[in-house]
């Protein structure tokens, strides 16, 4: 077993996280608070990997385990991020305005976050469109909810479902 020594700063900032060391973890900042993730399944890692070529094949940029900065005391790292255009790939950190579609791989330790609060901050940031990809039992396919930023009655942004589709048939499309 590796020990590990970390100081943490009091008034820790996206910045910081830059000095983390990467051995496996991930890392996200909210509201200033350190949020360290265990490792991603080989299943959830897969997922993703797919999820990337997908949006390769059809011509959008996209990345893994992107993280958004939403201030100096906020990042989050969804598992898929595409983005508007072409993004620098030595870059850790990026801006939700360069942001196209936000997407999260449900695991078991993450339904909350994945369906309760990273939506919340995504639509508040104003990611034009969230996917939420939830693993088909038995199958190494997925169901993914396609969902789109608008206004809410209350004049709040959230999203609203605009489809649903599997993994495989959005490879199955893109050829």
């Amino acid at each position: 077993m590796t020990v590990m020594e970390i100081q943490i700063p009091a008034d820790l900032s996206a910045d910081d996280l830059k000095e983390f060391p990467d051995e496996g973890y991930r890392y996200e900042l909210h509201e200033g608070n350190l949020v360290i993730m265990s490792p991603a399944t080989q299943w959830h890692f897969r997922v993703i990997w797919r999820l990337v070529r997908y949006f390769d094949n059809t011509g959008r940029n996209a990345g893994g385990e992107v993280g958004i900065k939403f201030g100096r005391r906020d990042v989050r790292t969804p598992d898929v991020a595409v983005f508007h255009g072409p993004f620098d790939q030595n870059t850790a950190l990026f801006q939700p305005s360069e942001i196209a579609i936000a997407v999260e791989v449900v695991s078991p330790s993450s339904e909350i976050e994945d369906r309760v609060t990273k939506p919340w901050v995504y639509a508040h940031a104003g990611i034009p469109e969230y996917w939420r990809v939830e693993r088909i039992e038995g199958t190494d396919d997925t169901t993914i909810h396609q969902f789109v930023l608008e206004q809410s009655p209350e004049d709040e942004p959230a999203y609203r479902q605009a489809g649903t589709t599997t993994l495989s048939e959005l490879e199955k499309d893109a050829g």
